[in-house]
């Protein structure tokens, strides 16, 4: 019998492998590690079915292809007021009317409480910390995050942390009952980068937000003490709030610091990948984070990373300083010193940059991570899982230490 893993969480539909990818598809709440992390099973020969929801739909849909069932739910405007009521039930309606043999819930919020509303055994993904986001950022939309996060570890069984970070970050309770898998990247990124021809001048950060625990404050002011050395150098910003005429370029031009700097905003993932790629280096300015994800694309990527030494997951993701060059975030002049080191010595930069693609091959390969979680549905379902495709090839991987 072929098991059916349910993936609970933002996905992007045209990410998807399935022939309805050029259709019209409904904009969802999207993340684009979960939507290759389905891709990746339905790779092995699973049967999938997605939950999740999207902002503009009137009426829920259950979309069909092969073996792929995608249900999305509807959102009604200011979830946090409710602390999302409405999208956990109408998510855990979905699930209950289109059950999984397993349930793979990413983050904590309203897609692990909908399924851990139902009996299906369900393993939340813990994809940050959110008590360190509130203290960054202390307002009630982000307390009602953190009340969330509570509810779901507390009553889960089975918990996923994305990094040993992450998993260093939990109580003691929610350790027990936790193992370490890291975030993984597609192969889709080499094949994207392999397509740039050359780096062109500028640096680049893709982050979503401009707030304080982003430090895109700090990475412009850096930029610019860069720029007096380098004065043909761009600095590309990518991400929600790095539009022109958005919170950054209205922050860079209140200081007199947007000269050769480039508001982008939001690209759809390919498109990511490209700017990354071409990219001479990724500045990662932020104070905290449970993985960094935008570091492991730019490592596969070919690009050299600047980030900060004691910021989370990122200085253990940088081989301490081997894939990439650390140093004190909080301040612009030492940001700057290391951009213009990479800058000034190809030596370091290549160097960097190769040492970079050996680690994330060897630790965040699609292939050594999914194999981790298989291992991790073998021991909930107490049963072994044979992917299709690699039957007589493939040895189930133990579980990672959780610490």
């Amino acid at each position: 019998m072929k098991i059916n893993v349910g993936v609970c969480g933002p996905i992007d539909l045209k990410l998807l492998n399935w022939k309805l990818k050029h259709e019209d598809l409904p904009d969802t709440n999207a993340f684009p590690l979960t939507s290759y992390y389905i891709n990746a099973l339905l790779k092995r020969g699973f049967k999938v079915t997605g939950y999740t929801n999207a902002p503009d739909l009137k009426e829920p849909k259950v979309l069909q292809c092969g073996n792929l069932t995608i249900c999305i739910g509807t959102v009604k405007q200011k979830p946090g007021r409710r602390f999302f009521d409405f999208e956990i039930e109408a998510l855990h309606k979905m699930i209950e009317a289109n059950p999984a043999d397993i349930i793979s819930a990413f983050w904590t919020y309203e897609y692990a409480l909908a399924a851990l509303k139902t009996s299906i055994p369900t393993i939340v993904n813990i994809h940050d910390v959110a008590l360190k986001i509130l203290l960054k950022q202390p307002d009630m939309f982000r307390f009602v995050r953190w009340i969330m996060n509570y509810k779901s570890v507390s009553k889960a069984n089975y918990l996923v942390a994305n990094s040993s970070y992450t998993y260093r970050q939990l109580a003691r309770p929610e350790q027990a009952k936790a193992v370490t898998i890291n975030n993984f990247y597609t192969s889709d990124i080499e094949t994207i980068s392999e397509a740039i021809p050359a780096k062109g001048n500028y640096i680049v950060s893709v982050v979503q937000g401009f707030t304080k625990r982003k430090n895109i404050h700090g990475s412009l002011q850096a930029f610019a003490k860069v720029r007096a050395l380098f004065p043909n150098l761009e600095y590309h910003l990518v991400g929600v709030d790095m539009e022109e005429n958005g919170p950054a370029h209205q922050y860079a031009k209140q200081l007199g610091i947007a000269d050769g700097v480039k508001f982008i905003g939001c690209l759809g993932f390919e498109d990511v990948v490209k700017e990354t790629a071409g990219a001479k280096i990724l500045v990662h300015p932020s104070y905290e984070e449970s993985f960094g994800m935008a570091i492991l694309e730019a490592m596969v990527a070919g690009t050299a990373v600047v980030g900060g030494d004691k910021s989370g997951f990122v200085p253990e993701l940088l081989a301490h300083g081997k894939a990439g060059l650390l140093c004190d975030i909080t301040s612009p002049d030492a940001m700057a010193e290391q951009i213009i080191r990479l800058l000034e010595s190809e030596q370091l930069w290549r160097e960097t940059v190769r040492y970079a693609k050996q680690h994330a091959r060897k630790h965040f390969s699609e292939d050594v991570v999914i194999n981790q979680h298989l291992a991790l549905f073998s021991r909930v379902l107490a049963r072994e899982l044979i992917p299709k495709y690699a039957q007589g090839a493939y040895s189930p991987m133990p579980l990672p230490d959780t610490a």
